[in-house]
């Protein structure tokens, strides 16, 4: 027990470290302590609550607004925000799905050479593709259509903005649906990684939005074009995060079973959503099929048996590879690791404080929480019971993976929504509530100002804070867009050796492509040594041919040698 006790404030520490949180709940701590003590002026709460009104109750009004907002909003952090690069080896995987798609085919045959391609996330036989279900790089491929891929992250991100204010229009009065859209903008819009980043996050969030939203509105007043949303919703679900999708398609389906039952809604409103459903999982089965011959085998499941990862349920036992490449050895170790530290209730239950303070980081943080203090009463408002145990659900999904990050818990972000915008509604009806509700979301932009000036100024304890983050810039390791850019400067095509890193600690990979790799401009490749580079140089005969070490800094390349 004491063990434990220790653990927990260990993994509490861990979350006030990061993301500036001890400033932020500095800050919180200021703030009511000055509204106490009327140390500022009465805020504008009845101006702001009038100009809000105006909006909200028309509700088509305030969901175009939040997505114009919030589109423009990002679009004017460009110069401090630009476009990011790929750096995370899922977020190669999810592009290379997305550069498959835009080629028209849902996947691609097995190299000739593919021995030198192997890398985190991406299978190579029966078919060279992604290990990850096709949901985000779908959305990644229409991007890559109209000219960039993050284009579509860009657009996506504001559709769950407005989606999540339709969503919590259904729920609660419509001037807080209107706010909890425009701090949806605020969280996860300027520099969280889901707008920053190729990861996803953002259609996991629309799939649970639209599912969310048209259930009580199709309980209400059945029509066709909400029970395709809430069919829509749930095939999002399984083509983004199907295991956490459990938590929301269960409740919401018995939801709807149980009031067909009692004869609150007719039985009819099921059979659109379920036609929708039904469509989606035949593509899934046909996109299973395609990748790797087996409608009923996924890629994640090939990917498992090839290469052991990824190792995320505890129950899971990794088989034993024997691998071609000390980095995919090393990778397979750090991920066995993180496997065998939940291998038992007690260890599970240790790092699950870990990963809960994770999810608390991302969606809620110091200034958010304040308001927490209202949640026994929101809890006794019935109708948004089942936002607490969709949510409640999809927390303890999470946290049974063993490696856990806030976009596996964005299904239930307009759940998390709901309940905080309810209990700020609730905070604003007590002494000074209203001054604190509209003083918190002053604090997170001060935190975000601060935190985007101090990435910008490059001091060194900035690079070690933690990447899935609602306030932080991503920014990895900027060497493979470097030589990228560089080389296509060049003339002519290139073939890149990348000799194997010596850190064991360096998980990222410099080894993905792209979706044609023989019309590629630019390929690379695993340096395995004279006799096979041999082979591989014979093939690519028409490329200059260069040689990459990843263990200088910063990086190097030269012409390659094979002496």
């Amino acid at each position: 027990m004491l063990e434990f006790l220790l653990f927990l404030i260990a993994g509490v520490g861990y979350g006030f470290y990061y993301d500036l949180n001890l400033v932020e709940a500095g800050l919180v701590a200021l703030l009511i302590l000055c509204i106490w003590r009327s140390w500022i002026p009465e805020m504008p709460a009845k101006r702001v609550w009038k100009w809000a009104s105006r909006i909200a109750y028309r509700p088509k009004t305030a969901v175009a607004s939040v997505f114009v907002i919030a589109l423009a909003t990002r679009a004017a952090f460009l110069p401090l925000l630009p476009a990011p690069n790929p750096v995370i080896t899922d977020e190669f995987s999810h592009l290379l799905i997305a550069d498959t798609l835009a080629h028209g085919r849902l996947t691609n045959p097995t190299h000739p050479m593919w021995a030198h391609f192997e890398s985190i996330h991406v299978i190579q036989k029966p078919s060279y593709n992604s290990d990850y279900f096709p949901g985000q790089g779908s959305v990644l491929a229409a991007g890559k259509l109209i000219g960039h891929p993050w284009a579509a992250v860009w657009l996506e991100c504001a559709v769950m903005c407005a989606a999540l204010c339709w969503m919590l229009q259904a729920w609660i009065s419509p001037v807080w649906a209107f706010f909890g859209g425009l701090l949806a903008v605020l969280r996860f819009d300027i520099a969280s990684y889901w707008v920053n980043g190729y990861y996803g996050g953002c259609l996991a969030a629309i799939g649970g939005a639209l599912a969310l939203g048209a259930l009580p509105r199709l309980l209400r007043g059945p029509s066709v074009a909400t029970s395709i949303l809430f069919g829509l919703g749930v095939t999002i679900a399984f083509y983004t995060r199907p295991f956490e999708g459990l938590a929301l398609v269960v409740p919401a389906a018995v939801a709807m079973f149980v009031a067909i039952v009692k004869q609150r809604a007719p039985i009819w409103i099921a059979a659109p959503a379920l036609v929708v459903v039904v469509a989606g999982v035949a593509g899934l089965l046909l996109y299973n099929r395609t990748v790797t011959g087996d409608p009923l085998r996924t890629p994640y499941a090939v990917n498992q048996a090839t290469y052991g990862w990824p190792m995320t349920l505890p129950w899971y036992q990794p088989p034993h590879i024997q691998f071609r490449h000390v980095e995919l050895q090393r990778y397979y170790d750090y991920e066995r690791d993180v496997h065998d530290r939940n291998d038992s209730p007690i260890k599970l239950l240790e790092n699950s404080t870990l990963k809960a303070q994770e999810i608390w980081r991302f969606f809620l943080g110091p200034a958010l929480s304040v308001s927490l203090i209202m949640l026994g009463q929101v809890w006794r408002k019935r109708r948004l019971r089942l936002l607490f145990v969709i949510a409640g659900l999809t927390v303890l999904l999470t946290l049974i993976e063993t490696g856990t990050a806030p976009h596996y818990a964005a299904l239930a972000t307009g759940c998390f929504l709901a309940i905080l915008m309810e209990c700020w509604r609730r905070l604003s009806t007590r002494s000074h509530g209203a001054q604190i509700v509209l003083a918190l979301p002053a604090i997170l932009v001060v935190i975000l100002a601060v935190r985007i000036v101090l990435e910008k100024s490059h001091l060194p304890f900035t690079q070690r804070v933690n990447y899935e983050s609602w306030c932080c810039v991503q920014p990895g390791n900027p060497n493979k867009a470097r030589i990228t850019r560089m080389l296509e400067e060049k003339a002519g095509r290139h073939l890149v050796l990348v000799k194997p890193k010596q850190d064991p600690d360096n998980v990222f990979q410099w080894i993905y492509n792209d979706a044609d790799i023989d019309s590629s401009r630019i390929v690379w490749a695993r340096d395995m040594g004279p006799q096979e580079n041999a082979r591989l140089l014979s093939y690519f005969r028409d490329r200059t041919v260069w040689l990459l070490d990843p263990d200088t800094n910063p990086v190097q390349i030269e012409m390659y040698s094979p002496r």
